[in-house]
């Protein structure tokens, strides 16, 4: 051939080049695929498929005009798991047949020359694959031609719908697949890969009986349902109207062998699948198309995805977390609508649930969970607690700068002054309940009551006791004497077994705290208003009925010491008080037990305040105020019915005292019935 004819030859495949490049694509006719994700074009169409993805009305769709398909601008790699599993026969089916065309090029070097007489195959592999899954729309086999030819090989086409499979050949009126668009993205993406996933196979033939195979053994390689492509949903636009439901495209190539026995693309199979009953589910997290798309605020929102209406945005409602309200229970934004209706797709900022009121675990609004304190009230019961501990405490000084005056040398400075230190432990409490409850606050609350109460009555008690022992024969003949030092022993005595009690106490509250059986409770008013309080147990009950126990012992002491003659009528003080405290004691801890669990914590620290000055303020007055009244008035001779403990403890003569005695008796005696009582309580200590 001379190199004119070469040159002439040139030139015409030059003007081939030049006039496919420039030939504008033809329009396809009806029924062929044009619907693949791309940068559409038509306004109109692309505002009516984004309208029908935030409302699913089908209604406005059909009135829109389009001259294209359009598809979602799915954000994410791929099809969430959910639609994976809805259809997964879908893919598994098509990637059967690439690996049955694979066989078949794979197998056999001239097949692709012989298309049309091997077409029946074809035919039949496209109406199976419209058959093989009810939500199929069409099914399209596109073989491959030259890299330089305008239009496929052969591209054939099963539609499937109203009982019947359409099939069409439509090689001729399809748009070129080398028409790098993103109409064609289906086909071309998979042309275009370089290193295609495939998994190669060993195929061995042993057909002795059959002339047909011209190799006994070769290589293969067959493609799995997992690399199956997926496109974005899209709306598919024929006879200028867009068709009202989402669909797919499944794909997926097969090849051929090479001399060289690598894979060599030779075309697509392809199925558009309509997506019905899925939804879109953007709480979703992962990969998946629009998964984490949601508007709310995950600090105070959790997406909960609403029954499916289709594959429609906004499907969800933002559920407010434990702690945080919003209209009906879930965070309304603006043009968010009636509470509870799925969430506007528009953009905005995110969608969150206002917070409780402090202390509040769930609320419907902004009403507060916890009571609200009188901080004035509170700073007048603590102040004046505090002016009343000062004035115990300045008590104590002049107790001791008194010491030597006859009224208080005939109670004794060291149990006077071990009184005021009980008192203080005993008005602790309130200045504790001013706080918030803790649990160390709980554990130094059950302290301070046990050891106060015990240091003052058990002091009291055992005052009553030892005037008891001093005038208990009724001779003049002088008994072994209690001295304040033994007192501080027996007193010493009761102590330790309250302490024993509340190590116990103690230890099992800690125990319990690790078994997760709170100290500190939450417990609400009547009208429904949180607060917390120290939490009441057996324990407390069994406190409870050791003073009650313990004040009644003291009650049968001071009826038996009632006609023991004395000046300064301390007995009859003493009396009064533990009588006192009997019996306001018993009322508050029924008030205490009934009704401060349910009691507004101002309410119960002024119950706690009232019986603190009912009792320990009201015994601190009978004891004492008599006291500092006389402390420096001059004292007549017949005083001398009461014993001086100082002179006692220098063991001075008897003789003073024996005569003090026998005239205490000259005048009043003491009944059968208070000797037996006095009797009791010696062989009890």
């Amino acid at each position: 051939m001379g190199p004119r004819r070469w040159l002439l030859l040139w030139c015409l495949h030059a003007a081939l080049l030049l006039g496919g490049a420039q030939r504008p694509p033809a329009s396809p006719p009806p029924g062929v695929p044009t619907s693949e994700p791309g940068a559409s074009r038509d306004a109109e169409g692309s505002a009516a498929a984004l309208a029908f993805l935030r409302s699913g009305d089908a209604q406005r769709l059909a009135r829109a005009n389009c001259s294209r398909g359009v598809a979602a601008g799915a954000p994410g790699p791929g099809p969430p798991p959910a639609l994976r599993a809805a259809l997964r026969a879908a893919p598994e089916a098509l990637a059967q047949a690439a690996n049955f065309l694979n066989m078949l090029f794979q197998s056999n070097d001239i097949r692709e020359a012989s298309v049309a007489e091997d077409v029946e195959w074809y035919q039949a592999l496209v109406r199976s694959l419209a058959e093989g899954h009810p939500w199929v729309r069409r099914a399209v086999l596109a073989l491959d031609a030259h890299p330089l030819a305008a239009k496929p090989r052969l591209m054939l086409q099963a539609t499937a719908g109203d009982g019947e499979i359409r099939l069409r050949d439509v090689s001729a009126a399809a748009p070129g697949l080398g028409n790098r668009s993103w109409d064609n993205e289906w086909f071309n993406a998979l042309r275009s890969q370089r290193s295609p996933q495939l998994r190669k196979r060993v195929l061995s033939n042993d057909l002795r009986s059959m002339e047909t195979p011209k190799w006994q053994r070769g290589d293969s390689y067959v493609g799995e349902p997992g690399h199956v492509r997926w496109s974005p949903p899209f709306l598919e636009c024929r006879d200028g109207k867009f068709l009202p439901a989402w669909a797919v495209t499944l794909s997926s190539a097969f090849y051929g062998l090479k001399p060289d026995l690598s894979p060599e693309f030779k075309g697509v199979v392809r199925v558009d699948i309509e997506l019905r009953d899925v939804g879109i589910d953007q709480c979703a997290r992962g990969p998946g198309w629009f998964a984490g798309t949601h508007r709310c605020d995950l600090n105070s929102t959790q997406c909960v995805p609403q029954e499916s209406r289709g594959f429609v945005l906004g499907q969800y409602v933002c559920r407010c977390k434990p702690g945080f309200y919003g209209a009906g229970g879930v965070a309304i934004g603006t043009g968010a609508g009636v509470a509870g209706s799925p969430v506007p797709v528009d953009g905005g900022p995110r969608l969150a649930c206002r917070p409780c009121r402090e202390g509040c675990a769930t609320c419907v609004d902004d009403t507060p969970c916890l009571i609200q304190e009188d901080r004035a009230l509170r700073a007048a019961v603590l102040s004046c607690q505090a002016f009343c501990m000062l004035a115990v405490f300045l008590s104590m000084l002049v107790s001791y700068h008194f010491r030597r005056s006859k009224r208080i040398r005939a109670s004794g400075v060291v149990l006077l002054e071990t009184i005021l230190f009980g008192s203080l432990l005993l008005y602790f409490p309130v200045f504790i309940l001013y706080f918030k409850p803790s649990i160390f606050r709980c554990i130094v609350l059950r302290w301070v009551r046990m050891l106060g109460f015990a240091t003052v009555y058990g002091t009291i008690a055992l005052k009553l006791y030892r005037v008891l022992r001093v005038f208990l024969a009724r001779t003049a003949q002088r008994v072994p004497y209690m001295s304040s030092g033994r007192v501080l022993k027996m007193l010493g005595l009761i102590l330790l077994l309250v302490l024993w009690f509340l190590a116990a106490w103690t230890v099992g509250m800690l125990e319990n705290i690790d078994k997760n059986i709170p100290l500190v409770i939450r417990t609400q008013t009547t009208r429904g208003l949180h607060f917390y309080i120290c939490g009441h147990d057996r324990w407390d009950y069994m406190m409870v009925v050791a003073e009650m126990l313990f004040l009644l012992w003291g009650s049968s002491l001071c009826y038996a010491t009632r006609a023991v003659p004395s000046a300064f009528h301390e007995p009859r003080y003493m009396g009064i008080a533990l009588h006192n405290e009997l019996m306001i004691s018993a009322a508050f801890h029924v008030a205490r037990f009934v009704m401060v669990p349910s009691l507004h914590p101002d309410w119960t620290l002024l119950l706690f305040f009232a019986h603190t000055h009912s009792t320990v303020t009201m015994t601190l007055a009978l004891l004492f105020i008599p006291k500092f009244l006389h402390a420096s008035s001059p004292l007549r001779e017949e005083i001398a019915a009461e014993v001086y403990e100082d002179e006692l403890d220098m063991r001075r003569s008897g003789s003073c005292l024996n005569s003090s005695i026998a005239s205490a008796w000259s005048e009043r005696s003491l009944d059968p019935d208070d000797i037996r009582v006095g009797g009791t309580l010696r062989t009890f200590f």
